[in-house]
């Protein structure tokens, strides 16, 4: 008898949660393999640890533009985000000017004001020592304190040059679920880095010592009561 009304309550949540999911559709999908270019702008596809992937970005970003969108009250975004290098997080520990590595991530509807999302973070691949933390504010936003690498998928992955210059990759597996209710969206990604000591013997060495990129990039609509 308990056994049957345990069943039944199980049942009753299950169906509960699953009637306020009305609508789930993936309008985007993308893993770059194909080097499939489809609603991307000011983008570029390349390869690391024998995989395409979008970028590598050093100040400067791409666009995911999407058109005639079903009915839908949020958006779902989840990708792959690597981090390149040396990001120093929220202070470089530069004596003098000293600046954030920030990443930002926008979404607005073209031609519109309304129902914009921005977010702004920090990343940090410094080593963290009694002595010596460069903090960085992912997964919260900018300017709060957590320590390098804090919620990485992975760390320590290849470095993007071969070279010495720059550091070991970190990847972390972004999502965000965002109010949204528009025929069309805009995903706009960028980086503000400062890096006055990227230039090594004459050679601007930007990319290899900070940059990024983005894998299995999906977009999904969803419609929940």
């Amino acid at each position: 008898m308990f056994r049957s009304i345990l069943l039944l309550l199980i049942f009753s949540i299950s169906c509960s949660k699953n009637d306020d999911l009305v609508f789930d559709k993936v309008v985007y999908e993308n893993d770059f393999e194909s080097n499939n270019s489809k609603n991307l702008s000011n983008y570029n596809i390349s390869n690391y640890n024998n995989s395409n992937i979008l970028g590598d970005f050093n100040n400067s970003g791409f666009s995911l533009h999407l058109n005639e969108l079903d009915k839908h009250n949020k958006i779902v975004i989840s990708f792959d985000l690597y981090i390149h290098g040396s990001w120093d997080g929220n202070y470089n520990g530069f004596e003098n000017d000293d600046r954030p590595d920030l990443w930002k991530m926008e979404l607005g509807v073209p031609n519109s004001y309304f129902n914009n999302y921005f977010f702004e973070t920090t990343f940090s691949n410094s080593p963290c020592t009694s002595t010596y933390c460069l903090k960085q504010s992912f997964p919260n936003r900018y300017p709060h304190l957590n320590n390098p690498k804090t919620n990485a998928y992975k760390t320590e992955l290849d470095r993007l040059c071969n070279d010495k210059f720059g550091g070991p990759t970190t990847l972390y597996k972004f999502k965000k679920t965002l109010s949204h209710s528009d025929s069309s969206a805009i995903f706009t990604f960028y980086d503000k880095l400062y890096q006055p000591n990227a230039n090594k013997n004459g050679i601007n060495y930007a990319k290899c010592d900070e940059s990024w990129s983005i894998d299995n990039l999906i977009v999904r609509i969803i419609n929940v009561k």
